[in-house]
């Protein structure tokens, strides 16, 4: 038997089943990635760094 008992070919899939898995994949990382605090906007500003000491580059001589 080499008989098909289908009248006529199913109809190919749409792009959702397709792509679904690949959908589901990024808006779960894209989730993660929002609860896991990666956005960014929670952080202030980085503090401005103070002056630091320095020692001079000329000696100085007594005498």
């Amino acid at each position: 038997m080499g008989v098909k008992y289908v009248l006529s070919e199913p109809e190919p899939p749409t792009w959702w089943a397709k792509n679904k898995a690949a959908v589901y994949a990024v808006v779960g990382l894209a989730v993660g990635f929002y609860l896991a605090g990666g956005g960014g906007q929670d952080a202030g500003p980085a503090p401005a760094p103070g002056p630091t000491p320095s020692a001079s580059a000329t000696p100085t001589t007594k005498g």
